[in-house]
């Protein structure tokens, strides 16, 4: 130390070590001999003595952040000791200059964020340790944020804003109001501790925070917009009220506010186009468009306090149309001679308000100066071409003009609708004449039709149609306008009313006799299914048709039905028709079929065919004979039978007339199919049938009836033709085994004989020989055959036909007769 003297340490120091407690600057250096002999000087060492008081740095406020701009201090406090004690020593990691005093006075930036410590000092030597390290962190000025409860103060009530800033008890709050743009700011609370406040007025709201001395403050807050209501009502109406607009009309929508002055008010709009915004009490639509339409609504706002204002107005629907309406005009009746008629003009779309405007003869430069009423009625009695329009609104805005309605003198004459043919039923398809027919010379008028499925532009006297079939009646009228009066026009004539539409009918062929005999005549009528009148009658031939003659694979599964089968040739005396309905033919010798079909009206109106007819032979065709075997009428079920047409086989082949329409063997009955013209099948219920052959230029052999039965017992019966005089065996046919007693043969029911051997011998029969035969065993009995007899003398054989149960011609017939009048 600067104080102690070398003497002094001599004298307590002999050894080369020292202990101090005292802070200072210290060195040594040695001695010896006499004289004293001292080395140099050693190195100096600064000793600091540390002080057990403990150095702390304060803030002057104790807020949790400090802002950039805002005034504050921070002192350097010792524990034990007055300030006058102490000289102070401050560090920190801010660039600044450390100050020598107790108190670092600071305003902040963001320059100022570090750390400091600071020490106290009693000497040069002796002080404190540094405090812990103070951490400075400075932000930028904060904005506090407004908030309302509400955003419009209603009628006699408040709202309340709250201001929100961070540690919200460290501020006192301001409040500040203006109600414009350029409006003077109202200083309305000051100092606050609380941070919200209730308000009764309209307008801009914002806060601030502030503390310290100065006052620091922070960022003024958003500004929040607050609208009070005032009691004034606003009433928005329409003019014209009309609830319809159309394209191009002017209106008006209007603001009205009750108890004050249109001026004193500012007007804002709610509205469909807000492109721009009026803010006088009316808006003018000079050419209303679309886009006009929609909800309008009004409030007001006080001029001097643009924040108070009246509650939104009631809302005001516009529509307008994009579609300009038109009249249209309607006439109450018929113009006649020496009378008036009413007109009704009207606007399509309907609406209100409407003033109408009658022109004739195409004359729109003025209108007619006719007493017409808002319902747009006139009463006229002369005749003309009148149109109309309406009009509305000022400036008039109008319609277009409607369609022109001539108003014509009306003929005392009565038209009439007549029809040609005169036929009490109509068939699809067919072609009829409607004559309007007027008194006096049909050359000097003009025809007019009308019906009601649709508009019908003919101006004849007679219209032809052809009849379509329609669920609903339909309706003709007519009437004529005289060639020399233009504006002389019948009435209409009284409706006709079309027949009833009936389907194409159906003709049925039925020939008389069924089974040909010797010298007589095949007789045929066709009748047309429903019955109808008019009708002229061909006759045809049938001839097969041979593109079915291999159809088995794709065809036969359902058969071959007469139109299919078979071609139809004319007869030679039917070309141009027979108004009888029934045809005569002599001579026939031989199976052949029939067909006919009718036709009537100009142009004719033709039928399909009849289904096919045909009258049996049981004669031997020269060119081929159809053949069974086993050879008999009567056969067991599940039995082969085989069908065959004889020589020349490959021209020929077999077919059947059976209960289920087939004019072809069904695929299912045929066993074996030896040839074109022999089938081999296995008898089944359904194979009861007639058979016979055709041939490729359309002969037919002999026909030949098959009966099938089900049971075990038949009676054996020729199926070929036999002479008068003949001899004749039946016999009686167990289905498994031998007859074990008496067989009784019966004729028409009758026994006529019991025999152990199962058949009997007629030797030589004759006409007395005729009837129904059958035979009994063990209480079994077959079915009954029929035969018939021919005399030797003529010109035909006599052929022994195998019948069903009752009659053979009979059944045959009624067979027949189903068939033809069944659907197809």
């Amino acid at each position: 130390m600067h104080n102690y003297s070398e003497a002094q340490i001599k004298s307590n120091h002999v050894k080369n070590s020292l202990s101090i407690y005292s802070g200072g600057i210290y060195w040594c250096r040695g001695r010896r001999g006499n004289p004293d002999f001292f080395t140099e000087p050693s190195e100096k060492f600064y000793i600091e003595k540390s002080l057990s008081n403990r150095a702390t740095v304060a803030m002057q406020h104790k807020w949790t952040q400090i802002y950039r701009g805002e005034m504050t201090s921070m002192r350097c406090e010792i524990e034990g000791g007055g300030m006058s004690e102490w000289e102070y020593e401050w560090r920190t990691t801010i660039s600044m200059t450390p100050p020598t005093g107790c108190t670092i006075n600071i305003r902040a930036s963001t320059s100022y964020n570090g750390d400091f410590w600071c020490k106290g000092r009693t000497d040069p030597f002796s002080s404190t340790k540094w405090s812990h390290a103070y951490h400075l962190r400075v932000s930028y000025k904060p904005r506090p944020t407004v908030r309302a409860d509400e955003g419009v103060i209603p009628i006699g009530g408040n709202v309340t804003l709250t201001c929100t800033i961070d540690n919200p008890t460290e501020w006192k709050y301001h409040w500040l109001r203006h109600t414009g743009n350029f409006s003077e700011i109202q200083i309305i609370g000051e100092g606050k501790s609380e941070n919200f406040i209730s308000i009764s007025q309209g307008g801009i709201y914002s806060c601030q925070g502030g503390r310290g001395n100065p006052v620091y403050f922070t960022e003024e807050s958003n500004g929040i917009s607050i609208e009070k209501r005032v009691s004034n009502m606003a009433v928005v109406s329409l003019e014209p009220s009309w609830p319809l607009i159309f394209t191009g009309e002017m209106i008006t929508v209007r603001c009205e506010i009750s108890g004050g002055e249109k001026n004193e008010w500012v007007y804002e709009w709610s509205k469909p186009i807000s492109d721009t915004l009026p803010k006088h009490n009316e808006i003018r639509i000079a050419n209303a468009s679309e886009a006009s339409s929609g909800n309008y609504r009004c409030l007001g706002k006080h001029k001097r306090d643009t924040y108070s204002s009246t509650e939104w107005s009631n809302t005001v629907s516009v529509t307008v149309s994009e579609q300009r309406p038109k009249a249209q005009v309607i006439a109450d009746r018929d113009f006649s001679q020496g009378s008036s008629v009413t007109l009704t003009c009207s606007g399509k779309p309907s609406s209100h308000s409407w003033n109408y405007y009658w022109y004739r003869n195409e004359n729109t430069s003025k209108p007619l100066e006719l007493n017409s009423p808002s319902n747009g009625e006139i009463i006229i009695s002369e005749n003309g071409i009148y149109f109309c329009r309406g009009g509305r609104g000022h400036p008039i805005y109008y319609t277009e003009y409607s369609h022109s309605v001539t108003i014509d003198i009306t003929d005392t004459n009565m038209p009439a609708v007549t029809q040609q043919p005169i036929w009490p039923e109509i068939y699809y398809g067919e072609k009829i004449t409607l004559i309007c027919e007027i008194q006096g010379h049909q050359t000097d008028w003009v025809f007019e039709w009308m019906r009601t499925s649709r508009d019908e532009p003919w101006i004849q006297n007679e219209m032809n149609i052809t009849i379509l079939f329609s669920f609903h009646e339909e309706y003709f009228w007519c009437k004529g306008r005289r060639k020399s009066v233009p504006h002389s026009v019948t009435s209409w004539s009284a409706p006709f009313k079309s027949k009833r539409v009936n389907w194409q009918p159906v003709p049925v062929l039925t020939v008389f006799p069924s089974w040909l005999s010797p010298g007589a005549s095949v007789t045929m009528k066709c009748e047309v299914q429903p019955p109808s009148t008019g009708w002229r009658f061909y006759w045809y031939k049938a001839l097969p048709d041979l593109s079915h003659k291999y159809g088995f694979a794709g065809h036969l599964h359902r058969g071959f039905y007469p139109s299919e089968a078979y071609h139809f040739e004319l007869l030679p005396d039917s070309i141009n028709g027979t108004v009888q309905d029934f045809y005569i033919i002599h001579g026939q010798k031989h199976t052949v079929g029939y067909a006919c079909r009718a036709g009537r009206g100009n142009p004719e109106y033709s039928m399909d065919y009849s289904k096919p007819n045909f009258v049996w032979s049981a004669d031997s065709h020269p060119a081929a004979s159809l053949t069974v075997s086993p050879d008999r009428g009567q056969h067991f079920t599940y039995e082969f039978v085989t069908l065959s047409c004889g020589r020349n086989s490959t021209q020929w082949r077999v077919r059947t007339f059976s209960q289920d329409k087939y004019f072809t063997l069904p695929y299912w009955q045929i066993w074996d199919e030896i040839n074109a013209s022999t089938k081999r099948i296995r008898a089944h219920w359904t194979c009861s049938a007639v058979y016979w052959c055709e041939s490729e230029s359309g002969e037919f052999s002999n026909a030949i009836n098959i009966t099938i039965y089900d049971d075990d017992l038949i009676l054996v019966n020729p199926v070929h033709p036999f002479s008068e005089g003949a001899s004749v065996t039946l016999g009686c046919k167990l289905r498994t085994g031998n007859f074990t007693s008496t067989v009784a043969f019966y004729k028409n029911d009758k026994l006529i004989l019991n025999t152990v051997r199962g058949e009997v011998n007629i030797p030589a029969v004759s006409a007395s020989d005729e009837g129904l035969y059958k035979c009994e065993h063990s209480g079994k009995v077959s079915l009954q055959s029929w035969i018939a007899v021919k005399s030797s003398s003529a010109s035909l054989p006599v052929s022994m036909i195998v019948g069903l149960v009752v009659g053979f011609s009979l059944a045959v017939l009624i067979l027949l007769l189903l068939f033809a009048t069944s659907p197809n």
